[in-house]
């Protein structure tokens, strides 16, 4: 369960004490589940945010908001971050860009940063179809039954290392935390900046529940992390930004073996079809 804060005018200098929360609409989901959309008043003299705490109660951080609207620091109220999703989201996409590319003869090799280790479940997506994978985290104990398994299933092995990787300028990296120090060499994909998510593919069941003034992935974040909407663990982009544009994955690719291709080091792969 979370809670959707919308903001409203009200017109007035001050809501008088008691009147800043105007209405709640339940709203039911799949699986008895459910989230609540409350109406906030505010005023020329701003929000009482702690009436709103004490409304919503302990559901004071699992709050999405129009992605403007501003959050005091010291406020309970926590905005729900959608991380986890949007990794999701990033590792799927890499996977089928990642076979497309070998299924058209080029292996590319590919850097996973993740330095706390929260994102190694989804090292099978990557690790299938690259090239050469390298793991780069301070918890390398979290990457150990995952190497195994991909080394078992794919025959892939996976390197993992503590310490900064000069990528080669054709190969990718994976910014799963938003610590990379990226200076330019290799393709770099993270979920704000390079080459980053967009718009979801499919779901269109869940999607039409939410409000036209929150975040299409905030909102499919918060169904999957509070809500139980398990299937969105298979979602990926229909399109992602590149270069403060929006463009279809289709057109990724296409950007993409154009770019390797330009590159005097890239490494082809050897198919053989049966």
């Amino acid at each position: 369960m979370f809670v959707v804060l919308n903001l409203v005018e009200s017109g007035k200098k001050k809501v008088r004490k008691g009147q800043t929360v105007r209405k709640v609409t339940e709203h039911q989901t799949g699986g008895g589940e459910r989230f609540y959309i409350v109406d906030v008043s505010d005023s020329e003299t701003g929000v009482n945010w702690d009436e709103v705490a004490a409304f919503i109660g302990r559901h004071s951080a699992r709050v999405i908001t129009d992605r403007t609207l501003y959050l005091p620091d010291d406020s309970i109220l926590k905005r729900f971050t959608n991380e986890k999703f949007i990794n999701i989201l990033l590792f799927n996409t890499m996977s089928m860009i990642l076979k497309e590319l070998y299924m058209s003869g080029f292996r590319t090799k590919c850097y996973i940063n993740d330095r706390d280790g929260k994102y190694s479940y989804l090292l099978p997506c990557i690790a299938g179809y690259s090239g050469e994978t390298v793991v780069v985290t301070r918890n390398d104990y979290r990457y150990f039954p995952q190497i195994q398994s991909v080394y078992g299933e794919f025959g892939a092995g996976v390197t993992v290392t503590a310490g900064r990787c000069e990528p080669e300028m054709h190969s990718f990296i994976i910014d799963a935390d938003g610590t990379y120090p990226y200076n330019g060499k290799g393709i770099l994909f993270s979920a704000h900046s390079g080459i980053s998510p967009c718009r979801v593919e499919g779901f269109d069941d869940i999607r039409k529940m939410c409000p036209a003034f929150i975040d299409d992935n905030d909102f499919l974040g918060a169904m999957y992390e509070m809500n139980r909407e398990k299937r969105l663990s298979h979602a990926f982009c229909a399109t992602m930004c590149s270069d403060a544009e929006e463009k279809t994955v289709h057109e990724i690719i296409q950007e993409l073996k154009i770019r390797i291709s330009a590159s005097p080091d890239r490494r082809k792969s050897i198919i053989f079809y049966v």
